[in-house]
């Protein structure tokens, strides 16, 4: 018991907790013989390991040589150089002339001769940049000023601008094209004004307007710019659209990127398509590889500098622009530039071929309609999808292209008979309405 007391009353820090005490080991190796020891036991344990390997991978594991295919993979070689032999006369027809055989030759041999570098790319570019810095002085920036008299904004006034195209100059007006919609909220209290290349501005008034379209043609008396700006702008040439090519090189002017005035963009384009049905005519539609939305405005025009197409963001197909054929505007372009604008009749179709004929079951010429637009003057009166239009006002229709020149020769809220053939039971029928036609 007092032995516990003694130490109970030792301090804590200084008890023994654990006692030890170090010995010297027996006699060391020396390093050169641990070290030969370790490399034996090395080359022990390798051919034991090796042995067991080879006896359960022949033994207990063999392999099927009849399911393991050899595999291999031929070394690729370079493909031999090819060279196109020259165009020899003996090999083209015998009712080639001469001089075509001729240059022929002459083209193969430019191209045998000529290695592309990067000056052509550049001089290539230059001559597009040319082609569009001339056709600047047909382009025109029209600015629009609109007077908001509502309730709560009297007196507000705001501006928007589009552009516009010179499309003729007469003794004492210069024409010029522009989209309808891009003025479409004008009013009687507002003005347009015309800015030309070189910056002189004049005031404009309008022509003609034409919604279906989606043209308008605005005229400046030639009084009103200076004569150093009339010799400088000039018309665009109106060019033919009907020969138009897929891969055919063009350039996309006015306001093609995003509704930015004065953007341009080249490209070719991509497909031409035909007979696209629209109201009251048919249409040629030019896709192009150009990027473009809704908000595109423009249009193309050819390595000669002729515009051949107006851009139109209705017709697009997907992300790229599309331009109307301008041959299919032509008329309409003529009759707003004289002030007038034609009628509208809202009738969608083909013009009957013999096929369509023979498939109808009928000999009469004239228009097969598809469609009738909404709210349209013929589907008031009640035309309808299936019948084939013969004659309008008296006049026969063999076409949709008879279909827009009559249509052009009339005036809004006129009241014409229009006659149809619809199928019945057994045949066709003919049906006249009355018709009042509405302004483009």
């Amino acid at each position: 018991m007092s032995e516990q007391k003694e130490k109970d009353s030792v301090p804590q820090e200084n008890r023994p907790f654990i006692r030890e005490t170090v010995m010297n080991g027996g006699p060391q190796l020396p390093f050169w013989r641990k070290l030969l020891q370790t490399a034996l036991l090395a080359v022990c344990f390798g051919l034991i390991a090796g042995a067991a390997f080879h006896f359960t991978h022949t033994k207990l594991f063999p392999q099927d040589a009849s399911t393991a295919p050899s595999v291999s993979f031929p070394q690729e070689t370079e493909p031999p150089e090819t060279t196109v032999p020259p165009l020899s006369t003996e090999s083209l027809p015998a009712t080639m002339p001469p001089d075509e055989a001729a240059w022929q030759q002459a083209v193969q041999n430019m191209i045998a001769d000529h290695n592309l570098e990067l000056k052509d790319y550049q001089r290539m570019a230059v001559l597009i940049n040319s082609l569009s810095t001339e056709a600047q002085w047909s382009l025109v920036t029209v600015t629009a000023t609109n007077q908001d008299n509502s309730l709560f904004q009297v007196g507000h006034r705001y501006e928007t601008q589009s552009f516009g195209v010179i499309v003729a100059m007469t003794a004492q007006e210069v024409l010029i094209l522009t989209p309808f919609n891009a003025t479409s909220q004008l009013s009687d209290s507002s003005t347009l004004q015309v800015g030309f290349a070189n910056l002189e501005t004049a005031d404009a008034y309008i022509k003609a307007r034409d919604g279906v379209m989606d043209l308008m043609v605005m005229a400046v008396s030639r009084a009103k710019v200076s004569e150093q700006t009339l010799s400088r702008i000039k018309a665009i040439n109106l060019g033919n659209s009907y020969v138009s090519y897929a891969g055919q090189p063009v350039v996309a002017m006015g306001a093609p990127i995003g509704g930015i005035i004065k953007s341009y963009n080249h490209g070719i384009l991509t497909y031409v398509e035909n007979n696209f049905s629209a109201p009251d005519t048919s249409l040629s539609l030019l896709h192009t590889n150009l990027a473009g939305d809704k908000a595109a405005r423009g249009f193309l025009i050819n390595l000669e500098g002729s515009l051949i197409g107006w851009i139109e963001p209705a017709y697009m197909s997907g992300s790229t622009l599309t331009a109307i054929g301008i041959s299919d505007l032509r008329a309409y372009i003529e009759a707003l530039s004289n002030g007038t604008q034609g009628c509208y009749l809202g009738i969608e179709g083909i013009t009957l071929s013999n096929d369509l004929k023979m498939a109808l079951g009928t000999e009469a010429s004239g228009i097969y309609i598809s469609r009738c637009s909404s709210a349209s003057p013929a589907q008031k009166a009640g035309l309808q999808s299936g019948d084939l239009l013969t004659s309008v006002a008296g006049i026969d229709i063999r076409n949709l292209d008879e279909l827009r020149s009559v249509l052009l020769s009339l005036t809004a809220d006129q009241t014409i008979s229009v006659t149809i053939l619809r199928k019945g039971r057994n045949s066709y029928q003919t049906l006249t309405y009355d018709v009042k036609l509405e302004r483009r």
